[in-house]
Parts: structure tokens; C-alpha cells; sequence
């Protein structure tokens, strides 16, 4: 008869065990579900099989012990036939499936492709409308990892957690999954859609819904490095019926909009290549990037004459494939919805990637405020000579009014500013500024309407080194000033918050080695400064373009040194300062807040 084959099936919930005696079959029956240890059935089986070598010599107590066995082995692999890896199937209803609080797992089978394992995290507290987010996990098929280090956002955010798990046997290659399924790599022929992986998340989503007893009508999903290569390609091709927001981090290279080009690299799919309506411009996708993913020499970074075409590093190939979107998209997706965001500081790291991409899809702020207030900093010879002012000029965030002034060789244009509201001196000029305050909004009476901001030359010292600077500092501070804007500081690229007010070093603009060598000047840019009110945070946002230059801040040479800028300035802030970076129609930009200005 020989040993019986039994399959490891699951464990008891919250017991530990070594290994073989940790292993659980799961025994239904109509009014219960008993859990029966697989050693036990295992040390049955073996005491079976000595029994049964006993009925070669014919005896009658052999026979039916071997009877005994085979009808033990025919129930046993008649259960198997039912078990799910010691969780139910996606296709089962009974009252075991619910999901429980914390990490679990189960395998599911509802849909066109194969079973896959799915790990999911629910929080401690969980409300009927807890919104559902989808985790797709790296190359390294490690979905647990991925929910591991999505838990604490998921706490804070009351968020359903799921991670399928596409592992190499059931999906090999990147064909199969980050690709979507959708080319088989044997004969090079487009699958049926229903067995795309892409076709995976809606019914899943029925089936998490089902578990959970969750009302909630839409998903968001999340994908990092393999998971945001499904991602991205899942908003262009699935047609996501459900899909709420996407977030696509740190992908190793993308699909283009390229008619000509067969997939994953281009559009072309069977005989009619690109079809306009699987865009997905008008879902809602970010594209995030950690500024320090800038690796080129990484093993599992493709390496290719195609993906060179698109930057040498993720963050390059991911504003590449932005750029090339918006482009795209023209005047025939009015309803362009992609946005580009930023990690400041972060690598490949999807544990941090992870935290910013919980504040993008969760964080409950009020609508986004306009700026008020745009500064434009930038080197001039005839810094006295304030002439007609037209750039940015006033389309950009419809800022009309305007003023100047300036220290040293830094000259400070102001949009919206109140004519005569500059005050200069040889080493400072103060800007008072009335906040455009909404008159349905009630200020508590210890805040001030107004915000007053100072630039000052530091003539290449810090404050703490020299007094005679902390002295015009302190004085400026005593005026009322909020924001204390440094230039020509030696610790360019720092935000420091005080009582009553924040000191910006602002950074300075470096050359390149290879200009240099070569004797070409710098192409002149500016540091754009756009502050944001907002009254129900009692904060400001300031908002710093670091190398804007008119229409070229998109140019890939100003690539460089807006990390470079966004490096200095997170690695040199010790304070507690939150930033945020991306881009708009002005370029790319790191945010920070404010107090907002007190009375005096």
C-alpha cells in the first residue's frame, strides 16, 4: 500500500507547533468544521501501512484493515479536494471565510486564470465603508512583505489591506505578470482578456467584499517596482470598472503610447495596434517617484536599448513616461487625470514609498488652495532697477499685481503683492503682504491677515557663527517677519522652525563640473517661491521650485539639479518637517508648511 500521500493543509489559528506537528486538515461536516492534526493522520497512515503488509499472508483482519485504509486514503483526498491550504476558497460561502482582524490569507479561484494565494491585512477597528486597497507586490513575489510594510498606514487610514500573490509556478516571467497576462510568451498571440491578470482585481474585489461584509463601491490600488510596472499597464489596457485611485511607484520601465510598437514595449495589439479608448487618462493614476531612486547598475533594473530610450534610472524613465503622457494626451483627453509625485529623499525602498503613498490616496485635507503669493528669486546685475515685470507673468495662477526689490545679487520679484509693501535696506528687504482671506472664513482673533516675509544676504555665514547676522535676524523677527528667506548662506538647503517663525536657507544653484570645465555659464534660473493660506489648517504652504527656468524646467537638464536641490534640502533639515514634492504646470516643486502668522 505504501505511505499515504496527505498534503499540508493549514494550522490552528494562534497555536504553535514544529513543524510536523503544526499541520492541520481541516474536516467539514454539516454542523461543524473540525480541525484533525495531520501527525496524527500521518502516524494512522503508517501504522495502516504496517498492518496492510499483513495481508500477504492471507489474513481475513488484514483484508479489511487494508479496505479500512484505501477508504481512509479515498476520504481523505476527497477532503483535499475541498481544502484551500488550511483557508477557504474564494468560491466558498461558508461562515469560516470571513477575514479576521490582522494578517491572514486564503486562496482564490473565482475568475478565468489560476488559483493564486491572496494575503490580506484588516484593521483593528473597521467600519462598513473601509475603503479596499490592493497591494501588488515586486519581482520578488513577496506579497506578505508587501502587506507587512503596508500595516501601520493601514491602522492609520482604517484600510483593507490585499496582496495577490502571483507566484513563479502559476505566473512565470514578467509576462505573466507584470505584463498583465496579456501576450503568451510560447506562441507571441494575445490572450483572451478574461484570463489577463489584470482580470483578477474585480472579482476579487466581489470576493473581499463578501468577506469583509464591506459596502464600499470602489478600489484603490498600489503598485511598487514589478507591482507598479501591473499597475500602470492595468490603468491603460483593463478598463477598470470600479477603480477609484491608482498609484504607480518607482516603476522599472513603462509601456508608451506607441501605435507602431508591439506590447508590453508599445500600444500594438493584434492587427489594430492602438486603441485611443484604453488610454486611461481619464482614471485616476500618480505616477510616484522617489528622488533618490537613481540607481543605473541595478540587477533588477531592465537594461536594454529600449528602456535606455527612457532614462538611465527609474526616476528619469518615470518622468519620461509622464512627460509623454501629458503629450500624448493633447486635446484629446481633456480629462487628463495622471498626476506626478515625489518621494523626497527615498530610493527603492517600498516600505517609505509606501507612506507617502498612503497620504496621496487616504490623507482627508481640504482642497488643494491656489497660491497667493508667488516670489520669483533670481541672480541680477541691476537688482536697483526694478523694470516691467513679465515672467512667469500673470497666467500662472492668475496673479496680476506685482512689486520688487532685492539684497546683494539676488533680486526678489512678488506677484499680488500691495504696491509699496517692499521695504529695503542694505541687507534685508521685508515684504507685508495681506493674505486674500475668503470673508466667509472666521479667523481666530490671536491669527494674523497678513504674512510678512524677509530676504536677507548672509554673505556666506550662518547665524550661528556670526553675530552681526543673527543681530539683522533677530531684528527682522521683532518686525513681525514669518518667513526668513537666507541667501548666499554657507548651509544652503535647510528649513529650521523657531518660536514664531521659519528660517529658509535658500539653495543655491551649483554648476555642473563638466560647464565648468568647459568655461560655459550656467543657463540662469530662478527659485520660485508660490505660498498657499490655508485657514482651516491655520497654516501656509510654501511651495519651492528650486531650478525653475520658463518653459525648459521640464527639460531633462534641470533634471539634475532639482535632486540634487531636494537632497540638500531634506538631509540638512533636522526640525520635523514634513515635505512633499511633484509637478504642475510651473515645474517640479517640494512643499512645506508654516504657522500661520500670529496677531502682534
Amino acid at each position: 500500500m505504501g505511505n499515504i500521500p496527505v498534503s499540508v493543509i493549514g494550522v490552528v489559528p494562534g497555536a504553535e507547533y514544529p513543524a510536523p506537528a503544526g499541520r492541520y486538515l481541516f474536516m467539514r461536516t454539516p454542523a461543524n468544521r473540525k480541525e484533525v492534526p495531520l501527525a496524527w493522520l500521518e502516524s494512522l497512515a503508517l501504522r495502516l501501512t504496517w498492518c496492510s503488509c499483513l495481508s500477504s499472508f492471507g489474513s481475513l483482519a488484514g483484508a479489511n484493515l487494508k479496505r479500512f485504509g484505501a477508504a481512509l486514503v479515498g476520504l481523505s483526498l476527497m477532503m483535499n479536494a475541498h481544502a484551500d491550504d488550511g483557508r477557504s476558497s474564494g468560491r466558498s460561502s461558508d461562515a469560516g471565510s470571513r477575514m479576521e482582524a490582522g494578517i491572514s490569507r486564503f486562496i482564490f479561484d473565482g475568475w478565468s486564470g489560476p488559483e493564486l494565494r491572496v494575503w490580506t491585512y484588516v484593521p483593528s477597528s473597521v467600519s462598513p465603508d473601509a475603503r479596499i486597497l490592493f497591494v501588488m507586490h515586486g519581482v520578488e513575489r513577496d506579497a506578505k512583505r508587501y502587506i507587512e510594510d503596508w500595516a501601520r498606514t493601514a491602522e492609520r487610514y482604517g484600510v483593507i489591506l490585499v496582496a495577490p500573490e502571483f507566484d513563479e509556478r502559476r505566473f512565470p516571467g514578467p509576462e505573466s505578470y507584470n505584463q498583465g497576462g496579456v501576450i503568451d510568451p510560447l506562441t507571441g498571440k494575445t490572450r483572451d482578456p478574461e484570463t489577463w491578470t489584470f482580470s483578477v482585481i474585480e472579482p476579487l474585489f466581489e470576493e473581499v467584499k463578501r468577506r469583509t461584509r464591506s459596502e464600499v463601491r470602489a478600489y484603490s490600488i498600489y503598485g511598487h517596482s514589478a507591482g507598479a510596472q501591473f499597475v500602470h499597464r492595468f490603468v491603460m489596457l483593463a478598463h477598470p470598472v470600479r477603480l477609484d485611485h491608482a498609484v504607480a511607484a518607482n516603476a522599472g520601465w513603462y509601456t508608451w503610447f506607441d501605435p507602431d510598437r508591439a506590447f508590453p514595449q508599445g500600444m500594438k495589439l493584434h492587427r489594430q495596434g492602438f486603441v485611443l479608448d484604453r488610454s486611461g487618462f481619464s482614471e485616476r493614476l500618480t505616477i510616484l517617484l522617489g528622488t533618490e531612486d537613481i540607481e543605473s547598475d541595478d540587477r533588477n533594473l531592465r537594461d536594454d536599448v529600449w528602456t535606455r530610450e527612457q532614462g538611465q534610472n527609474r526616476l528619469e524613465r518615470g518622468r519620461a513616461f509622464f512627460a509623454h503622457a501629458r503629450e500624448t494626451a493633447g486635446a484629446r483627453a481633456p480629462a487628463f487625470r495622471w498626476r506626478l509625485q515625489y518621494a523626497p529623499g527615498v530610493a527603492h525602498e517600498n516600505r517609505k514609498m509606501a507612506l507617502y503613498a498612503g497620504d496621496i490616496l487616504f490623507r482627508k485635507d481640504a482642497p488643494e488652495n491656489r497660491p497667493e503669493i508667488l516670489l520669483a528669486l533670481h541672480r541680477n546685475e541691476g537688482v536697483d532697477v526694478c523694470e516691467e515685470l513679465n515672467w512667469p507673468n500673470s497666467k500662472h495662477f492668475n496673479l496680476a499685481k506685482a512689486t520688487c526689490g532685492g539684497v546683494a545679487d539676488v533680486r526678489m520679484d512678488t506677484w499680488a503683492a500691495l504696491p509699496g509693501s517692499m521695504q529695503q535696506s542694505d541687507s534685508v528687504a521685508l515684504l507685508d503682504q495681506a493674505l486674500l482671506i475668503d470673508d466667509q472664513v472666521e479667523l481666530p482673533q490671536r491669527l494674523a491677515r497678513s504674512v510678512k516675509i524677509a530676504l536677507i544676504d548672509a554673505e556666506g555665514k550662518d547665524p550661528r557663527e556670526s553675530s552681526r547676522l543673527e543681530r539683522t535676524v533677530d531684528d527682522v523677527v521683532r518686525r513681525g517677519a514669518d518667513l526668513v528667506l537666507l541667501v548666499n548662506s554657507p548651509t544652503d538647503g535647510r528649513v529650521r522652525k523657531a518660536d514664531g517663525y521659519t528660517l529658509f536657507h535658500l539653495p543655491r544653484q551649483k554648476s555642473r563640473r563638466q560647464d565648468h570645465d568647459a568655461g560655459r555659464k550656467r543657463k540662469a534660473v530662478a527659485t520660485l517661491i508660490a505660498m498657499a493660506p490655508d485657514a482651516s489648517k491655520q497654516a501656509i504652504a510654501i511651495r519651492v521650485y528650486p531650478s525653475w527656468a520658463g518653459a525648459a524646467g521640464r527639460d531633462s537638464a534641470q533634471w539634475s539639479p532639482f535632486v540634487e536641490t531636494v537632497r540638500r534640502i531634506v538631509a540638512r533639515t533636522r526640525d520635523k518637517v514634513r515635505f512633499e514634492a511633484g509637478q504642475d504646470e510651473l515645474g517640479d516643486y517640494l512643499t512645506f508648511e508654516i504657522d500661520w502668522p500670529r496677531s502682534q
